[in-house]
């Protein structure tokens, strides 16, 4: 089994200026997906998603761990 698709997107907090890349992937074979998983856990940023349907998961909230501030969506792939 292996990776079919993936979605990629870094946070940056403005104010501390710290940032982080999260991943998640979709799973499966040339005869279909078993799934997406979740985002990686984040080490600096506490995230929230929600189950994105076909395209995967998607984050609708993230905040620093360090100062409570909202963070920046620098890129998403």
């Amino acid at each position: 089994m292996g990776t079919i698709d993936k979605n990629t997107v870094t946070l940056r907090c403005p104010t501390c200026d710290t940032s982080e890349t999260l991943t998640a992937v979709e799973y499966g074979s040339v005869y279909g997906s078993s799934g997406w998983g979740d985002f990686n856990e984040s080490t600096y940023f506490n995230v929230s998603s929600e189950d994105g349907g076909i395209g995967g998961p998607q984050i609708v909230s993230a905040k620093c761990k360090e100062c409570n501030c909202d963070a920046v969506f620098e890129s998403v792939s």
